[in-house]
């Protein structure tokens, strides 16, 4: 059977009782992360959001899903548009490496939005968010990682499949309706990384939401569609990767793509925890005092420095691709957190003259969740770490659980009040109980 109808029949046969516990439990961690990041959005990028709702405000259609914070209802296309572009707004999403992209932030406004639309329960929101993480992560492993390595933004080329699948499951298409969708979704697939660091990259998880709602609306009314988007001869998996592994949309399901989601702690790009993490190793296992600092070497994986090597940030937006202000945060801060990415922090004067010791070194035989730092001092002397991420992959639900709470829980309070950012975490912890998903929207409203 060709890849896309084998994908496209797991979507239409996957139910809730299919689940592992597993998937069941980082489903819910993902929507817990995935509303604090996104209050933290629009909390956070008010000057950018407020015009693009501004210029698409003639052009809403009639009130049918929630604008997160906003006790606004529009159509559902816009509402997975803008919600998704505010949920990855501060680039403090959750992470699949195979995919090489943020799986929740195209997969979960689409879902949200026709979920609201049709008033499904829980149990359905969270099948058709594994459906999703399952489409775009197993093309994604089928096309990386040279997919990503020659300029295509993941998040926004495979997300866009991931959001068809969600609400193709969510509202029962059949196969060939499915196989329909992902045809219409895959021709409209885009997004190139020279937008890292601007408003466009968040619009790409946006834009992959409302492609994949737009894609399901379609295929359901019968507009016709390639049939064979993934293997085809001019399809997405020869044309967008220089290699396309058909054998990675076999046994789909087993396990579940959504049990290896990783979160982010620090709210830059991944590709910088490394190094964070190994700085701030340094910074409790040897103490070094800045003011003697020689000399900082960063020694990253190649494709580290391609996406988040910006040597001169100038602003908050910029630091969280930029290995220099990342490290040197770490070391004097102690933290890489939402509050420390900004614009006068990026610009303080003590951070540039530390920055400015800052050497990148490209070592490709280290992976790309591995960092080393070599300090040298003034006396020539020297303190040495390696991190790797690897282990993130086999943190348990529970412990993610805990790390989640205290994040989202921030990160919700900076428009809500305490209570209300309790409600959020309780409602979406008992999410396969609620029979109608108004009731959490309600509460992110």
């Amino acid at each position: 059977m060709k890849a896309t109808r084998k994908l496209a029949e797991f979507i239409h046969d996957l139910s809730y009782d299919d689940l592992s516990q597993d998937a069941i439990g980082k489903a819910k961690l993902c929507l817990m992360d995935w509303a604090g990041v996104t209050v933290g959005g629009y909390a956070g990028g008010r000057s950018d959001l407020e015009p693009m709702i501004d210029a698409l405000q003639p052009f809403f259609g009639p009130p049918q899903a929630t604008l997160i914070t906003r006790k606004r209802k529009v159509d559902i296309i816009n509402a997975a548009l803008i919600n998704g572009t505010a949920s990855h707004f501060l680039d403090y999403d959750d992470i699949h490496t195979g995919m090489s992209g943020h799986p929740s932030v195209p997969v979960i406004p689409a879902a949200l939005a026709m979920g609201e639309y049709r008033k499904v329960d829980g149990k359905k929101l969270i099948t058709a968010v594994v459906a999703g993480f399952e489409a775009e992560c197993r093309i994604g492993e089928a096309v990386n990682p040279e997919h990503y390595g020659i300029g295509w933004h993941a998040t926004a080329t495979l997300g866009g499949f991931g959001a068809c699948a969600a609400v193709a499951r969510m509202i029962g298409l059949s196969v060939e309706k499915v196989v329909s969708a992902l045809g219409i979704v895959g021709t409209q697939a885009f997004g190139v990384r020279q937008s890292i660091g601007t408003m466009c990259k968040p619009l790409h998880a946006g834009k992959a939401a409302s492609n994949g709602i737009l894609a399901v609306i379609l295929a359901e009314g019968g507009f016709t569609a390639p049939q064979e988007i993934l293997e085809g001869t001019n399809g997405f998996g020869k044309i967008y990767s220089t290699k396309f592994d058909e054998t990675r949309i076999d046994n789909l399901g087993q396990p579940f793509k959504i049990e290896e989601v990783v979160y982010k702690r620090y709210a830059s790009c991944y590709f910088s925890h490394a190094t964070i993490t190994c700085m701030l190793e340094i910074r409790e296992k040897h103490k070094p005092i800045t003011a003697k600092i020689d000399k900082i070497t960063l020694r990253v994986n190649p494709i580290a420095i391609n996406v988040a090597g910006n040597p001169d940030p100038k602003t908050g937006l910029e630091g969280k691709f930029s290995l220099n202000y990342c490290a040197v945060l770490a070391l004097l801060k102690g933290r890489a957190l939402e509050p420390d990415f900004t614009d006068e922090l990026v610009n303080d004067p003590e951070i540039r003259n530390l920055m400015a010791k800052v050497d990148m070194i490209s070592d490709a035989s280290l992976t790309a969740l591995e960092s080393e730092i070599c300090i040298k001092m003034i006396d020539e002397s020297e303190v040495k770490e390696k991190a790797n991420l690897i282990s993130e992959v086999a943190v348990s639900v529970t412990e993610w659980e805990s790390i989640l709470e205290a994040k989202s829980t921030n990160l919700l309070r900076s428009m809500f009040p305490s209570a209300r950012a309790q409600d959020v975490i309780a409602a979406i912890r008992g999410l396969e109980k609620i029979d109608n998903i108004e009731k959490v929207v309600e509460l992110l409203s």
